[in-house]
C-alpha cells in the first residue's frame, strides 16, 4: 500500500480550448479530465502544479479567485468543465491514473472511494425529495443496503455530523434546512461511502462562524474515526489553519509556497504569501485598516518568462523577471516532496516539506516578520 493517497506531478491545465471536434461521436459525460481528442490550444491555467496527500492527512489550497485552485480540485475528480483540459501531467489515486480515466472506472472511484462537497449546498441537492431519502439512497447505491439498513445508517451519520433530531431532518426537505444544515447533510452524502479522500472546495463559505466552526469540528471527527484524507480549498485563511496540516499558496496558476500550515502561516517565504497574512490578519482582531494587495493577477495563459508575481511585489528585482522561478527548498539542501529543488526532482519522496517560488528567498522571511511587527500581526 502506498504512502500516498494522491499524487499530482506537474500538472498542466488549459482552458477556452478543449478537445478536438470528432464527427457523429459526442464526448462521453463523466470522462476523466483530458479524456478524448487531442486538445486545441487555449491559456494555461495551471502550470507545473505538483503535491501528494498522504492517507489520513488534511492538505489545504489558498490563493486569489482565479489562481487555479479549484481547476486542479475538479482535475482529481475528473469534472473538469467543457473547454478545460489536462495538456501533461500525472494524477494518480492510490496507484490509478485518473487522467483519460474511462467513465465506468469513475462510477467505481466517486463516492466510494473519493467523495467531494462544494459551497451552495441547496443547489447540490434535489428539491421534491426529502434530504433523508437522498442520503439514504447513497447507502443503496454505493454499499448495497437495503431500506430498513440505508434508513439507519443515515440516521446516524447525521447524528454524528451535529444534527440535532435527525429523526426530523430526515424526512425534511432542504427548503426546509438552514444553509449549515444543508451544508452538513450534503457533507454526510459525500462521506456515506467512507470514501478515502474528501474534496472540500470552499465547503465553508458563506456560514456564520458558529456553524464554520461546527463544521470544521465534524471534519475533524470524520479524519479521526475514519481515517479520511481531505483536500481543501478555501479563501479564508483561519479556515486552512485549523483544518490543515499541509499548505498549498497558489498564485496564476503556481504554486508559489508550501509547506506545514503553522510554518507557512507564521513565516512565509514568499511574498504573495505574506501580503495575503497582511490582507487576512488571521487571529488579530486589534486591527482597524483595510489593507489590499495592490495591482491584479495576470490573466490566464499570459506569456510572463520570471515571477508572476513581479508586478505587484515589493522585492522584485531585474532577477526576478529574466527567467521562470522555480520551486526552492526553504531549508538548503532539503529535500521537497512533489516539488522541484534546484538539482532534485522527488515527486512524492521523503523529506522536508517546505518550498518557495523566490528567487530572494533568503531575504523575505526577515522582511515578513518586520511586516508583521509594523501591522500587529502576531509572526
Amino acid at each position: 500500500m502506498s504512502e500516498h493517497l494522491l499524487r499530482v506531478d506537474d500538472l498542466h491545465i488549459s482552458v477556452g480550448g478543449g478537445p478536438a471536434r470528432r464527427r457523429r461521436r459526442r464526448p462521453r459525460r463523466g470522462a476523466g479530465a483530458g479524456a478524448g481528442a487531442p486538445a486545441r490550444a487555449g491559456a494555461r491555467a495551471v502550470q507545473g502544479v505538483s503535491f501528494t496527500i498522504r492517507r489520513g492527512e488534511a492538505v489545504g489550497f489558498v490563493g486569489e479567485s482565479g489562481s487555479g485552485k479549484t481547476l486542479t480540485c475538479r482535475a482529481a475528480l475528473g469534472v473538469l468543465a467543457p473547454g478545460c483540459t489536462v495538456t501533461a501531467g500525472e494524477i494518480d489515486f492510490d496507484g490509478t491514473s485518473l487522467v483519460d480515466l474511462p467513465r465506468r472506472r469513475w462510477d467505481g472511484l466517486r463516492g466510494t472511494r473519493i467523495g467531494a462537497v462544494f459551497q451552495d449546498p441547496g443547489s447540490y441537492l434535489n428539491p421534491s425529495h426529502t434530504v433523508g431519502r437522498q442520503l439514504a439512497e447513497q447507502f443503496r447505491v454505493k454499499l448495497g443496503h437495503n431500506r430498513r439498513d440505508a434508513r439507519q445508517a443515515a440516521l446516524a451519520l447525521l447524528t454524528t455530523l451535529g444534527l440535532q433530531q435527525p429523526e426530523l431532518v430526515y424526512h425534511q426537505y432542504p427548503h426546509e434546512l438552514s444553509g449549515g444544515m444543508l451544508q452538513r447533510v450534503v457533507l454526510a452524502i459525500a462521506v456515506a461511502g467512507e470514501p478515502d479522500l474528501l474534496v472540500a472546495d470552499e465547503a465553508t463559505t458563506a456560514l456564520d462562524v458558529t456553524v464554520q466552526a461546527e463544521v470544521l469540528e465534524a471534519l475533524d471527527r470524520l479524519r479521526a474515526e475514519r481515517g479520511l484524507a481531505i483536500l481543501a480549498v478555501s479563501h479564508d485563511l483561519a479556515v486552512i489553519a485549523q483544518l490543515c496540516d499541509r499548505i498549498l499558496v497558489f498564485y496564476a496558476g503556481e504554486v508559489v509556497e508550501t509547506g506545514p500550515t503553522a510554518e507557512v502561516l507564521a513565516n512565509p517565504r514568499h511574498p504573495y504569501t505574506a501580503a495575503l497574512l497582511r490582507v487576512a490578519s488571521v487571529g488579530d482582531w486589534r486591527r482597524r485598516e483595510l489593507e489590499v494587495i495592490d495591482g491584479a493577477a495576470p490573466p490566464a495563459g499570459a506569456a510572463i518568462t520570471g515571477c508572476r508575481f513581479a508586478d505587484r511585489c515589493a522585492f522584485v528585482t531585474d532577477a526576478c523577471r529574466v527567467a521562470p522561478v522555480e520551486l526552492r527548498a526553504v531549508v538548503p539542501g532539503a529535500v521537497v516532496p512533489g516539488a522541484v529543488v534546484p538539482g532534485v526532482v522527488v515527486p512524492g519522496g521523503p523529506g522536508i516539506e517546505r518550498a518557495a517560488r523566490c528567487v530572494r528567498i533568503d531575504e523575505i522571511e526577515p522582511a515578513a516578520r518586520r511586516d508583521h511587527e509594523r501591522s500587529g500581526v502576531p509572526a
